[in-house]
């Protein structure tokens, strides 16, 4: 549950705040509904817009003011309100000299046919282009970026900020915005803003962009939160066919396939600037299908996009999501070169449903292009050249740079989270969304306790086990961190501890270092490739639903360091030194013993080996710049390859070995048939080891899932020094579900999986293997594979899955200590995450 989005738990009473309610009904001159115009407060922050039926309602603290009406092709209205207003009736007119024609078409009951629709052709014609059109045509481009990220409560009521703002609350309520709703409040809590300028090389596919000014404000600026949240989905390229989107594959609008997903209107078309204009809208043909629901303007002859707006479809549910909204503004260029002036992202977090009465967190990301110059290259090799961004003060400005980059409501949202982050009922809320999140409780000095998802645990050796663990945090990026536990059993009554610390030596090279020292019990096998990963997460003493005969447990002392120096982004090199003392944590019911080099009985391994990794995650989003940094949700494959090495005699090392290993992950995005995360993996170990230093099959020995472990095997069924294991899942994301009549009623997703594992295991090790263990290798391939529900709970809150799981046949060593499992088995899983 560690960096998960538990954001909401704000339970306050709703009430309204409000000196002016307006409410209307807006319709052109044939008494049509006009949905989708814009209705706006002049001279303030509050807006609204009008639903499918035209109708509209805004609340405003002003006693008094000028409302604005406007919609692209009509005439813009002014109109005077006051407290006298209590309905309005609005007709807007057509622009004179501007409005072409008019098509308005209804979406039909029946689907029509590609070729029956009218927005078909002009949908054909942006196919053709999307691939043509924009900054791809020209050989060199640069523009300035202005990007800001706003962070803010929502849905707020005048008792919540009587409480938190006490005696200032009547100076501090003239400062407070309303939502997009323009009802209740909303205070905002950390902006972010960020000036850079991007430099293009079509010709030799190369982008450079050189960070300008940097400047942030907020109560979340010391934690990691606020980031993770703000970094939830980045730049969305709605002409590709697919857009991924919290590691899910969402149908674009614009997809060549999307008359498969969606239903398209025709809306209207205008002449503006000479040049006509289409706009369509769009639906999804299915409920909970991962789509959008919006329009967009297209310029006809060039068939180029002009706007566009889509929000995540309301019966798709994403947990703590209430909604999500997306919105691009394109300029054209010579005819044919769109060029994107303005993306706007807004996404609203609760905690468990969609009510609009609900408080929530909202998240505005916009970022705006300009200053563009085409076809002007510069200097040979400056766009290969990359200024890297190594220090968390690096790009900060004085306030006499800002006072001519920001408006008036930049600076007045700058002062007032100034006065909101000092207000003790805020920092009491956001206290709580840094806890949920990040699983870690912060005091007043540098020190944070946690990890609260791992206080309790249970399993056959310690019985029932307490955790508590504490780490240093001053802000998140801090160059030094520092992090202990401690650990208790109460059936065995022995107390466990580890502590580690880490250290960044260099921000350009990025090089870091730790060292680790543990002391406990933990299940082998579990994680068999680690990278810079020192203290062991104790798999298989972590669990409160453990296997009753999982007493295959060991007890590990261990000494550990780590050298870590990145290549490049996302490519990193590193060299661990280890130094382990390994024995059963059960001797009476789990022996590990084996035969040395003179043939003695030992029961105890000592390990002293080095290991050496190269570790690629091409595309990975990555921010952050202490030692600990933090990765986006985006999609990206994983590629590390280890060659680790035993030394004997050195540190009292019992074996001399080699060990190499690789391991694959890609997801892939397969549209609207979902994504399928497949990973391989691949080790050998070269040399006469005991059980404690050999390639166990991972195994699961709870009642839940995990993923890349087998569920229906027991501890050490499988032990190999030469092994090949494969995973496959795929998540339909609805694809099957949402097509199947009531069933489609409960939002469930399906998936399905494909495990299986290969190796076999020497003579030598055999021969020297004395332990309760007969080695079993899978020589003939094991496999396992299942059929499973997700999306499964309450609400917004849908975390549950469910999977029903068949294995193969396969042959256990005579005088096994514990019987095979049964062939089939349901296990669940829990997903706290976005989706």
């Amino acid at each position: 549950m560690k960096k998960k989005l538990s954001i909401l738990l704000i339970l306050f009473v709703s009430t309204l705040y409000a000196q002016l309610t307006l409410n209307g009904k807006i319709v052109d001159e044939f008494n049509n509904p006009m949905p989708f115009v814009s209705v706006f407060l002049k001279n303030t922050v509050n807006g609204t817009t009008t639903d499918d039926t035209g109708d509209f309602s805004l609340k405003t603290t002003k006693n008094n003011g000028v409302l604005e009406i406007s919609f692209i092709g009509f005439e813009t209205q002014n109109i005077t309100v006051n407290q006298k207003t209590k309905f309005l009736n609005i007709i807007i007119k057509e622009a004179a000299n501007e409005l072409e024609e008019v098509i308005i078409v209804t979406k039909p009951k029946k689907r029509l046919k590609k070729k029956e629709n009218p927005a078909y052709r002009i949908l054909k014609e942006i196919w053709k282009r999307k691939r043509k059109n924009g900054l791809d045509l020209v050989d060199y481009y640069q523009y300035k970026k202005h990007n800001t990220i706003e962070i803010g409560l929502n849905n707020l009521d005048s008792t919540f900020l009587k409480k938190a703002f006490k005696n200032d609350y009547k100076e501090t309520i003239k400062k407070v915005k309303f939502d997009s709703d323009g009802v209740n409040f909303y205070v905002p809590i950390y902006l972010n803003e960020q000036i850079s300028n991007v430099y293009g090389d079509n010709k030799n596919k190369n982008i450079r962009e050189d960070i300008e000014a940097e400047k942030t404000e907020g109560v979340g600026t010391d934690g990691f939160v606020y980031n993770r949240m703000s970094n939830s989905f980045q730049n969305i390229d709605v002409f590709k066919n697919n857009i991924p989107l919290f590691q899910k594959s969402f149908v674009s609008p614009l997809s060549t396939d999307g008359f498969a997903t969606y239903d398209y209107v025709l809306y209207d078309s205008i002449v503006k600037n000479d040049k006509k204009l289409y706009n369509i809208y769009f639906f999804p043909i299915r409920d909970g299908d991962l789509a959008f629901q919006g329009n967009f303007w297209v310029t006809d002859k060039i068939f180029s996009i002009k706007k566009i707006k889509m929000t995540v479809h309301k019966s798709i549910i994403i947990n703590f999501i209430r909604g999500l909204t997306f919105e691009k503004e394109f300029d054209v260029l010579k005819d044919s070169i769109y060029i994107t002036t303005k993306n706007t992202y807004e996404a609203d977090f609760t905690f468990v449903d969609k009510n609009e009465s609900q408080k929530g967190l909202t998240i505005k990301k916009k970022t705006l292009f300009d200053k563009y110059k085409l076809d002007k290259p510069l200097k040979q090799g400056f766009y290969s050249q990359k200024i890297v961004k190594t220090r968390p003060n690096q790009y900060k400005k004085e306030a006499n740079y800002w006072k001519s980059k920001e408006n008036n409501e930049s600076n007045s949202t700058y002062q007032f989270i100034k006065e909101v982050k000092e207000k003790k009922r805020i920092k009491n809320v956001t206290g709580i969304i840094n806890t949920l999140s990040s699983g870690y409780i912060n005091t007043k000095s540098s020190i944070q306790f946690g990890h609260l998802w791992s206080l309790f645990s249970k399993n056959p050796v310690e019985g029932f086990r307490t955790r508590l663990g504490i780490r240093t945090f001053k802000t998140k990026e801090d160059r030094f961190r520092l992090g202990a536990y401690v650990a208790h059993g109460f059936k065995d009554n022995k107390t466990k501890y580890g502590v580690e610390g880490r250290y960044l030596l260099s921000y350009q090279p990025r090089i870091s270092i730790g060292v680790t020292y543990q002391k406990d019990i933990e299940q082998l096998g579990r994680t068999r490739i680690k990278t810079t990963q020192l203290l062991s997460q104790n798999f298989g003493t972590m669990s409160l639903l453990s296997k009753n005969n999982n007493f295959f447990l060991s007890k590990i002392e261990r000494t550990a360091t780590n050298f870590d120096y990145q290549i490049k982004q996302n490519l990193h090199i590193g060299i661990n030194f280890t130094h382990s003392k390994i024995q059963s944590a059960s001797p009476s019911n789990f022996s590990m013993d084996y035969l040395d080099e003179q043939t003695n009985k030992q029961s105890k391994v000592t390990d002293t080996a080095s290991e050496v990794y190269i570790a690629f995650t091409p595309g990975r989003f990555v921010y952050g710049l202490g030692v600990e940094r933090q990765f986006g949700e985006n999609i990206f494959p994983t590629l590390i390859l280890n060659y680790r090495r035993g030394y004997k005699d050195v540190f009292n090392g019992s074996n001399t070995y080699d060990k190499l290993q690789f391991k694959y992950k890609q997801p892939i995005l397969l549209s609207k048939f979902g994504v399928l995360e497949a990973t391989f993996e691949a080790g050998k170990t070269f040399g006469t080891v005991p059980l404690a230093l050999l390639n166990v099959i991972p195994v699961n020995n709870t009642l839940s899932i995990s993923k890349n472990t087998f569920s229906l095997l027991n501890s050490y069924d499988f032990v190999t020094d030469t092994y090949l294991t494969t995973y496959l899942e795929h998540h339909f994301n609805g694809f099957i579900m949402n097509r199947i009549p009531l069933l489609n009623k409960l939002k469930l997703r399906s998936l399905v999986t494909f495990r299986a594992a290969y190796g076999t295991i020497s003579d030598k090790n055999v021969a020297i293997n004395k332990s309760t263990i007969n080695y079993n290798a899978p020589d003939k391939v094991y496999y396992e594979y299942s059929v499973g529900l997700e999306n499964i709970g309450y609400r917004n809150l849908r975390f549950l899955r469910v999977d029903a799981v068949w294995r193969s046949d396969y042959k256990q060593p005579k005088d096994a200590i514990i019987p095979p499992t049964a062939k089939f088995a349901i296990r669940i899983g829990i997903n706290v995450g976005l989706l």
